[in-house]
């Protein structure tokens, strides 16, 4: 009788300290995720540069660099600023309240949309030797509306879009329009001919998305990440929608160089209509993983650094 009764305890002891120790696997395992997450989450944090969430106006919440947001005057025909000035121009672009993805946001009409900027240096990691970065935007708007031109919600440069640029754009000779976006290093090294557009080696440096994800109806995330420029390997640039890769660029192996003091994070070139949300710039091409973090943030990229 003894023994059965030192049986019976010993095996109760085991099936405790086996529901003991599944137990304390599952919660192992999900604090593993949440302190994965959080640490994902901690290093991007570190990468941020720059970002403006519209919430408290047009000028940035987090910039290494100037946050003031410029509006700007450009000769007819071109678009390298001649002047410019802080603020949001005259009359000036709207911050809208409650329309943004997470709060106010950015919008551009088509009774009013110039291009309004902030500075890039320091804003924008640019270095001679490797240079590297992303962008993530939200965007919401009806590419129909756009009129017959090139339009382009973003660029960054220091001269125009063939020139040691980066840019998204949408297209003017299609319906509705295809989606692009350009990297392109010095002009004078790609484009020995001066033909910009309508040379062959300005298309090759392209990724061009048909019938892209866009409507007035809802939210689109867009990022935009390179690498290697200004490097001896080629640069290409990816972007993604809703956190899914959808390609690259051709390689860019010239140079890509600024006068970082004229360099600009310009906003509404085209003219651009529609609504623009949390724009954020990382100094690093950022991996797949990341991206979808970013789309999945539930109130933005001010988590990264409030």
């Amino acid at each position: 009788m003894k023994n059965i009764f030192c049986f019976l305890f010993f095996f109760t002891s085991i099936l405790t300290a086996c529901s003991s120790n599944e137990k304390v696997k599952e919660d192992d395992v999900f604090t593993s995720d949440s302190s994965t997450k959080s640490n994902d989450l901690s290093i991007l944090s570190k990468a941020l540069t720059f970002h403006t969430s519209f919430d408290n106006g047009a000028d940035a919440d987090f910039a290494l660099g100037d946050r003031r947001i410029y509006s700007v005057k450009t000769a007819t025909g071109e678009q390298k600023p001649i002047s410019s000035e802080p603020g949001l121009g005259n009359p000036p672009i709207v911050v809208v309240p409650g329309q943004g993805k997470f709060g106010a946001a950015l919008g551009f009409t088509k009774e009013n949309s110039h291009v309004v900027f902030y500075k890039a240096e320091k804003n924008v990691a640019y270095s001679k030797k490797g240079f590297n970065g992303s962008i993530s935007l939200w965007l919401r708007l009806d590419p129909q509306q756009i009129p017959q031109t090139y339009t382009d919600p973003l660029q960054l440069t220091d001269k125009d879009y063939s020139n040691s640029a980066i840019w998204i754009d949408f297209t003017k000779n299609d319906t509705p329009s295809d989606f692009r976006v350009g990297i392109f290093g010095d002009q004078k090294v790609w484009d020995k001919k001066n033909k910009k557009e309508y040379s062959e080696e300005f298309f090759w440096r392209l990724l061009k998305i048909a019938r892209p994800p866009f409507s007035r109806d809802k939210w689109t995330h867009v990022v935009i990440s390179w690498e290697n420029l200004n490097t001896e390997q080629a640069g290409r640039g990816k972007l993604y929608f809703d956190g899914k890769f959808q390609g690259e660029t051709g390689g860019i192996r010239e140079p890509f160089v600024w006068n970082l003091s004229e360099a600009t994070i310009r906003l509404g070139t085209g003219p651009y209509i529609g609504i623009i949300d949390d724009i954020a710039i990382f100094n690093r091409s950022l991996t797949n993983e990341e991206v979808q973090s970013l789309y999945e943030l539930e109130g933005g990229v001010s988590g990264l650094h409030e």
